[in-house]
């Protein structure tokens, strides 16, 4: 069992820490008193009320109570750490850059508290090169003559599911340069994963290789939403495409999944990141910058949809959106896909008015958009606002509340639009909707409504592919 101590208490630095705690001894450390005072009275049975949400998260904080320690005071944080996990943020700057001031500010910490021989690691995202830096600073900073060693071992958490994440990775990516340093990370993960899933190698790689695989799954993505488009401008079935190239084992069926475009806190951030330190680099990532633009596209060409149905006038418009956050199950709103389009829809003179499955995510749009007050209506029940003075409904997020619609309850709108933003509505349901008279767009299955004209392809073909 090993003493750890993790600087951060947000999305990653709680379930970390929760998780570690299964068989090591942790310190959970944040100078933001309230979230500290927040997790220790869900740990000591006083509330229910985290400031993150994350399925399973309350209890496994509770069910390792005897090994967690919660703690603004740096004094006690740092009294004799094993390893010390960096979690803190690193939000992108205006030129989309990750901003390095939170790690740099907990080095400086470090540096000036540390009094026993440890291992530090970077888990926050950071660009390759970050660990030297930490390892600068927190040499140049010491007060004593203390041996430390310092490597990265990023977090590859899913909002949702981090706990389960956590619980059974497909790897842990984790890099240090001292050979003896790599060897105790190696012993400290055997503790609590297999040993074949660990995944050794040296710092700067691991760095990358976090920015590597979000950019990857994000052009997944970003390519199933090009191809979305095209589905719709020729009758193919994005839903289809998806299965038939899911099915391929050398691609596989995750984030193959056409919707309105990827938001949430890992994939926007991180794929303008590594494209930006590419190009400080002089090695331009020019499929990562088409990922990002189709990203962005793609979230219009939905929008768009939406205008054309009212010939572009949206005042006095009201539109239900359900699913607020930017995917199912998480409170967090970051580049979140579905807030840009109520935003949108605000902005043209429309009210919209939104439910989710999770309370928090009402709490934080609320709190996040001060300047739209009046303009938009925050609901408890998913089918509450449903009147005959709602114009359309759209499906903001996954969540499993939001496939199978009481269409009896849909019937009261005034203009009867749907808008499925992720591809969620199966073929028989979107067919019993047009029988009903409901009007259904989404991203690349305009054809479950619209059907097949064979005869504009063949004159398309004999009129480009005959010379």
């Amino acid at each position: 069992m090993s003493k750890v101590t993790i600087f951060g208490a947000g999305y990653v630095g709680v379930p970390t820490g929760a998780h570690f705690a299964r068989t090591h001894r942790v310190t959970i450390y944040d100078p933001d008193t309230e979230k500290i005072d927040t997790i220790r009275k869900v740990v000591n049975n006083e509330s229910d009320e985290l400031h993150i949400h994350e399925k399973d998260l309350i209890e496994l904080l509770r069910e390792n109570r005897q090994n967690i320690c919660l703690t603004s005071d740096i004094t006690q944080a740092l009294k004799d750490p094993e390893f010390i996990f960096i979690a803190v943020g690193t939000p992108p700057n205006e030129k989309g850059r990750a901003n390095l001031k939170y790690v740099c500010s907990a080095a400086e910490e470090i540096a000036s508290n540390l009094k026993n021989e440890c291992i530090i690691l970077n888990k926050s995202t950071v660009p390759p090169g970050t660990a030297y830096l930490v390892q600068n600073i927190i040499k140049k900073g010491l007060k004593s003559n203390v041996k430390f060693a310092v490597g990265s071992c990023p977090e590859f958490l899913a909002e949702g599911t981090a706990v389960e994440d956590l619980r059974t990775p497909d790897r842990i990516v984790y890099g240090c340069d001292d050979p003896e340093a790599l060897d105790k990370i190696t012993r400290f993960f055997t503790f609590l994963q297999r040993r074949d899933s660990l995944c050794p190698m040296t710092t700067l790689s691991s760095e990358l290789t976090k920015y590597a695989a979000n950019a990857m799954l994000a052009t997944k993505i970003s390519f199933m939403n090009s191809l979305a488009l095209l589905c719709d401008t020729i009758g193919a079935n994005i839903r289809e495409v998806q299965d038939g190239i899911g099915r391929d084992q050398r691609i596989g069926s995750k984030f193959l999944n056409a919707s309105m475009g990827y938001g949430g806190s890992c994939f926007p951030k991180d794929t303008q990141a590594i494209a930006e330190y590419a190009v400080l680099n002089e090695v331009p990532l020019s499929i990562i910058e088409s990922t990002i633009k189709i990203n962005h596209d793609t979230t219009r060409y939905f929008y768009k949809k939406i205008v054309e149905d009212f010939n572009g006038d949206l005042t006095n418009k009201n539109f239900v959106l359900w699913g607020i956050g930017f995917k199912a199950r998480t409170d967090d709103l970051r580049e979140s896909k579905p807030v840009e389009i109520a935003r949108n829809l605000m902005d043209n003179g429309a009210h919209v008015h939104i439910y989710d499955t999770v309370a928090g995510a009402l709490t934080n749009f609320k709190r996040e958009n001060p300047t739209y007050e009046g303009k938009y209506t925050l609901y408890n029940e998913q089918y509450e606002m449903f009147s005959n003075e709602i114009d359309g409904l759209i499906i903001g997020n996954e969540h499993e509340k939001f496939r199978n619609p009481d269409l009896e309850k849909l019937e009261s709108m005034r203009h009867k639009n749907v808008y499925d933003g992720k591809n969620i509505l199966n073929n028989f349901l979107i067919k019993n909707l047009t029988r009903l008279k409901f009007q259904y767009k989404s991203v690349g299955k305009d054809s479950v409504v619209n059907g097949l004209d064979r005869s504009k392809l063949v004159n398309f073909l004999l009129d480009k592919y005959m010379d």
